[in-house]
């Protein structure tokens, strides 16, 4: 596209829609990586608020003609999501926006843009980011992994590996009994699926590696990939590279985003204005997004630190 042909002057009505198109479509270039990781959902009020409740324990056997025993639901934690906007814009002259001799009001659209989808998935890795650091805690007062949450109904439930290390067979085996273990706040077994692993750039072939074959990846032996042949569960076979994740090393296990509490709220999704600032003449555009990202609860995420 060339924005010139497209934009014989600087009225808004004309200009605008040539350069909302060029700046979505790099916003929209690439899929996008925080919705394979975080539940998403859509917001209409100013902040969300969240409130974890436990389940009921297990029956109990009551004698003939006894009157049943009644449990309840206790409260646990609350989350508040509080909307934060984002907003970045440029300016073009008349001149240039008349000349355009480079394509700058192309080039400028672009780069806002690419601005736009950066901030949304920098603000939300974060969130896995900062997930083994205690300065960070979650509503009950620790960080997403911990190998000690504590649970309502008595104990603590672990979701991080004790030792640190790179994905190998025999991390992944430990951190897939550990979710298969998860209780719920009253004892329960959970049994949430994990879905998949989750790893930086740097280990993208390694894992591919330990997951994608048939045979076990860490021996010349015949031997079968457990992984993808697991008993009363699905086959563990699927994996991300998360072009976000700071840690080369740190990875996770994540579970179908509706099973995780690690949410993504969009209060306002990302578009774009413009306006002619009359005293100059300059062509205004701005991108504007409001949106907010957490965790409420540990459950479905299982975290390994750096190595």
């Amino acid at each position: 596209m060339y924005v010139r042909s497209l934009l014989p002057d600087l009225n808004s009505e004309t200009m605008l829609p040539a350069i909302d198109a060029v700046i979505m479509g790099r916003y929209n270039r690439y899929p996008e990586e925080y919705v394979d990781v975080f539940n998403v959902e859509t917001s209409d009020r100013s902040v969300e608020q969240t409130t974890e409740v436990t389940g009921f324990g297990q029956f109990v056997q009551i004698p003939e003609a006894q009157d049943t025993r009644f449990d309840q639901l206790l409260p646990v934690y609350n989350k508040t999501y509080k909307h934060a906007q984002w907003s970045l814009g440029f300016k073009v002259s008349k001149q240039a926006a008349m000349n355009d001799k480079f394509n700058v009001v192309k080039k400028a659209s672009i780069e806002l843009g690419k601005s736009a989808r950066e901030t949304v998935e920098v603000n939300a890795a974060n969130i896995y980011n900062q997930g083994f650091n205690s300065g960070y805690p979650g509503p009950d007062g620790l960080s997403l992994f911990s190998t000690a949450h504590i649970l309502a109904g008595g104990g603590t439930q672990t979701n991080r590996l004790s030792y640190a290390t790179d994905p190998d067979v025999t991390s992944i085996q430990l951190a897939l009994t550990d979710m298969r273990n998860t209780v719920d706040h009253r004892g329960k077994k959970q049994k949430i699926v994990p879905k998949q692993l989750v790893c930086a750039p740097q280990n993208e072939f390694v894992v591919a590696e330990l997951l994608g074959g048939t045979d076990r990846g860490d021996t010349a032996n015949r031997t079968i990939n457990a992984f993808r042949r697991r008993s009363g569960m699905p086959s563990f076979d699927s994996w991300m590279v998360y072009d976000y994740l700071t840690d080369p090393h740190a990875w996770m296990i994540l579970a179908d985003n509706s099973d995780t509490e690690v949410r993504f709220y969009w209060r306002e999704k990302f578009n774009t204005v413009a306006d002619v600032d009359f005293k100059s003449r300059s062509q205004m555009i701005a991108g504007w997004m409001q949106f907010s990202c957490g965790f409420n609860s540990f459950y479905g995420a299982y975290g390994v630190p750096s190595s």
